[in-house]
């Protein structure tokens, strides 16, 4: 295929709606790749007919939809894999719905109230960091595990909004831990279906350490390894 048959990264970008800076990203992620790189230049060229995945692509980011969920979607379109995909995706954006709906809620209240400056919060934790030893296959993980995605600028999962009792890190640390001064966390999660979630983190890579559980006096549990040792306790929401 000669290079008149291919676009130009900018025609290409016209083409599709994705910006320039975009597409190279997704290339490095190898979740778009060009048709071909000139050896001598870096260009990237791209066929016509990649133009209907880059649209995809374009769709499933507008809704904030993680590169490696996407990844999934591009593999198979239709299917019990793409609809739990996209059905577990909606429920985090209801949640995050809910938790806006909720902050908007309580500024309007100090709006018609008023906000006495003086009215002190109950402290909790919003921050946990862990050791990552594997940083790759336990973002992986955490990613395919919880569908969560890793924001790179802070090393960190977030969960939940901004300023909402939902707000909590978890950041990962990949220095933590080589001189021994930090050894692998233990930490809880909720979540609504155990046993859905307890199958999900063992097929993307946790090590068990306990199956689903029962005690007279604590919710239903189990607990499992991240790929870095860190234990983790899953318990029924």
């Amino acid at each position: 295929m000669s290079h008149r048959e291919l676009l130009s990264i900018g025609e290409f970008s016209v083409k599709t709606g994705l910006s320039i800076p975009a597409l190279r990203h997704y290339d490095e992620v190898d979740l778009l790749p060009p048709a071909r790189v000139d050896p001598g230049t870096g260009y990237r060229r791209y066929r016509l007919d990649q133009a209907a995945q880059a649209t995809l692509i374009r769709h499933l980011r507008s809704v904030d939809l993680p590169i490696d969920q996407i990844r999934t979607l591009l593999a198979e379109q239709s299917g019990p894999d793409a609809a739990a995909v996209l059905h577990a995706h909606r429920e985090r954006l209801l949640e995050r719905a809910h938790a806006i709906a909720r902050l908007a809620e309580t500024i309007g209240r100090h709006y018609e109230e008023g906000t006495d400056m003086r009215t002190v919060k109950e402290d909790r934790v919003v921050q946990v960091t862990i050791p990552a030893r594997n940083l790759e296959a336990t973002v992986r993980f955490y990613t395919e595990a919880f569908g969560l995605e890793y924001d790179q600028t802070i090393s960190s999962f977030q969960f939940g909004a901004w300023e909402t009792d939902s707000f909590f890190l978890l950041t990962l640390d990949a220095s933590a831990g080589t001189d021994g001064r930090f050894g692998p966390a233990m930490f809880g999660l909720y979540v609504d279906d155990l046993d859905g979630a307890h199958a999900a983190a063992l097929a993307s890579g946790a090590a068990l350490i306990q199956p689903p559980f029962e005690t007279d006096y604590a919710p239903r549990r189990s607990v499992v390894a991240d790929p870095s040792g860190n234990r983790i306790s899953l318990t029924q929401r």
